[in-house]
């Protein structure tokens, strides 16, 4: 069969990558052998859901209705947690076999929390219990933190866990209607087990919130245990295969050795010995917040690679102002199309070089934590605080952006687009509303300064807030901003001056306008939050010129670099981001700087306006992983868009009975015709 146009346009593209896609694809995924091996599981789920074949309609866009949708969810999520238990390649443990984070699942959480708390939280002696009975799929878990009432802020949780010394147990209840657990993945009718996160109380004393092993559901018959009302929350914006669910408690008891007490434990006698420091329990979040961040990689590189294939082989307009011109061109040659689809796709990889980042810095953690040494605890938890912020919603930013990109047909359903958008914009909110991330690590930021200013140590990674250059100008021009070292320098000198103004200004207000610390604090907020996004900006970049660095392909370093540079110099001179003002603000930055940033930017497009195929390539996606009928590798478009919407139940319905929606007609279209 000929090509079509599309996918003659997209062979032209894809030959023109001066690199080799696959050998990016092994960085992504940390190793041929690790990506062959995860693209083999991903083949061997795609067979076994009967998704393989890309020409047939996904079962997603069959118009769904909420049960169905369930089902479908957990038709996948078996197939997904029966390859971790059977096989434990891990790979499913943050992701579905489409990229979504594993909560798209209603198992999602099993590995992901339950079993991940287990290993942080648990004694020993708990852990030969219950890990083997979680690692076998005997029990599936959930993890029930959020409330109605209360989602970011810990310690406004409501659900109790009462001692009872005479039986030697706790009771757990859900003392008002805005305890109750409400939004876990899971609970509403997948899930047998639950760690429940309430208030340990001991004669009337309130020691804070503490997790607890909470069996949910009945292993004979799935009914809830006496005393648990369960439940779905109903549909959601996206991810709704999933059964997030709302549970209740009254009075429920569970043995005290129910209680994971690897760092805060109660002795038979109802004594309370705490956790070393406070925040050990932060474990679990912060583990999560980097699967969050490593996940939106990978979701905001599927929809910048949906859209650049569109808009590669999407032929409309052209650039001349002589009416009599009609020749159209691919509209990604457009600068405000690739300008924009570059720029996050440089992004998607900046994300993913931060979570590789994050992810050392997490495993730096628990191999001190096994040591006794818990001194790491706080930069690893305002990292992944401040780094899931800034991934989730550049990521949902980005992922808008692409549906944009593909003009109507990014609308459709059929595009994979809103489905993706969706599903990315709940992530902002998810373990932890952004600004209240940022705010942490703002909070911590601020205590740096405050320790520096008095010639006190900070964390290792924080002694960059000693090298300042306030009251300087940057000093370098054309190409000394392609140089790694001056892009630092440029982000660090404004992470150090918005962290060293926030403590002038909370000291000042609190100490002239006689503020208290709450009320001066929530005065300077925004400058606060935009310190916190500068610190993680330069620990993104960071990662970034590190990891092009390592790479010694010399065709591969180069595209690499421009990605790096596009990233790093559209985030100094782009109006449509947050946080550039700071960079111009206290004239480090000229105005006939930025013109040779600018000049940059457009020679870094240029650069990589030819690698576009070749990146969208690089992420390894399978058709069928992008459920996209305008994002497929071949390019051919518009026949695969037309025989998907053929496909459609209600179009397959109407053809039988010569295109006509019989009950519409004689219910609706037939009375307004009779009486014209």
């Amino acid at each position: 069969m000929p090509l079509t146009r599309q996918q003659k346009l997209m062979q032209a593209a894809r030959l023109k990558a001066s690199f080799e896609p696959l050998d990016l694809t092994y960085i992504i995924y940390d190793g041929k052998e690790d990506f062959e091996s995860r693209a083999l599981v991903r083949s061997r789920v795609e067979q076994r859901l009967g998704e393989a074949d890309s020409t047939k309609l996904p079962y997603i866009y069959e118009g769904l209705d909420r049960k169905s949708l369930y089902h479908h969810g957990l038709k996948f999520g078996q197939a997904l947690l029966e390859e971790e238990i059977v096989c434990h390649h891990g790979y499913f443990d943050q992701s579905t076999h489409h990229y979504n984070l594993a909560i798209a699942s209603p198992f999602g959480l099993h590995f992901t929390m339950f079993t991940k708390t287990l290993k942080l939280q648990a004694t020993p002696e708990q852990l030969a219990y219950w890990l083997p009975l979680a690692q076998s799929g005997k029990i599936i878990g959930a993890y029930c933190q959020t409330e109605l009432g209360h989602g970011t802020f810990l310690r406004g949780l409501e659900t109790t866990a009462t001692f009872d010394r005479q039986t030697d147990e706790f009771i757990i209840h859900s003392p008002t209607i805005t305890s109750t657990k409400y939004w876990p993945g899971g609970i509403g009718y997948s899930t047998s087990h639950a760690i429940v996160i309430a208030r340990l109380v001991i004669d009337k004393t309130d020691y804070g919130v503490h997790p607890f092993m909470v069996q949910l559901r009945s292993l004979d018959d799935f009914r809830p245990i006496p005393g648990i009302e369960l439940g779905e929350i109903g549909a959601t914006m996206g991810l709704n295969s999933a059964d997030n669910g709302y549970a209740v408690f009254t009075h429920v008891r569970i043995p005290r050795h129910q209680m994971m007490m690897r760092n805060a434990s109660v002795s038979r006698d109802g004594v309370y010995t705490k956790a070393p420091i406070d925040k050990l329990s932060y474990g679990t979040m912060i583990y999560t917040r980097n699967l969050i961040v490593h996940t939106m990689a990978f979701q905001l590189a599927q929809a910048v690679a949906i859209a650049i294939r569109y808009s590669v082989v999407r032929e409309q307009g052209n650039l001349s102002f002589d009416s009599q011109v009609s020749n159209e061109m691919s509209i990604f040659s457009f600068k405000s199309q690739h300008y924009r689809l570059l720029t996050s796709m440089a992004r998607a990889f900046a994300i993913l070089f931060a979570s590789k980042s994050c992810r050392t810095v997490y495993q730096d953690m628990v191999t001190r934590q096994s040591k006794g040494d818990h001194s790491a605890l706080p930069y690893g938890h305002i990292t992944t605080a401040a780094l899931k912020a800034w991934a989730t919603q550049n990521a949902a930013d980005g992922a808008e952006d692409a549906r944009k990109c593909c003009g109507g047909h990014g609308y459709s359903l059929l595009s994979g687009l809103p489905n993706l958008s969706a599903d990315v914009a709940s992530m902002t909110t998810l373990d932890g509303e952004n600004y209240v991330m940022y705010q942490q690590t703002a909070r911590y930021l601020v205590k740096c300064v405050a320790a520096i200013s008095d010639g006190k140590p900070v964390d290792p990674s924080l002694d960059y807030l000693r090298i300042s250059t306030l009251g300087t100008r940057c000093n370098s021009h054309g190409p000394d901003f392609l140089t790694p070292d001056v892009q630092l320098s440029i982000f660090r000198h404004r992470a150090v001056r918005l962290a060293f103004e926030c403590h002038k200004l909370l000291a000042n207000s609190i100490k002239y306008d006689g503020m208290s610390s709450d009320a001066a604090w929530n005065l300077h907020m925004m400058s606060l939050l935009a310190a916190a996004r500068a610190h993680i900006e330069y620990f993104v970049l960071k990662s970034f010129v590190d990891q092009v660095a390592s790479i010694s392909d010399i065709s591969l370093h180069n595209v690499a670099k421009h990605l790096c540079d596009l990233f790093a110099l559209s985030t100094i001179e782009s109006p449509f981001l947050i946080g550039s003002l700071g960079f111009f603000e206290d004239s480090y930055i000229t105005t006939m700087q930025l013109e040779d940033i600018r000049g940059h930017v457009n020679r870094s497009l240029s650069a990589l306006f030819p690698e576009a195929i070749g990146l969208t390539d690089a992420w390894g996606f399978s058709d069928t992983g992008l459920c996209s009928a305008i994002g497929q590798k071949d390019g051919n478009v518009y026949e695969t868009l037309m025989s998907w919407t053929r496909q459609l139940p209600s179009n397959k319905t109407c053809t039988e009975t010569d295109s006509i929606d019989q009950e519409g007609f004689r219910r609706y279209i037939q009375p307004i015709i009779a009486k014209l």
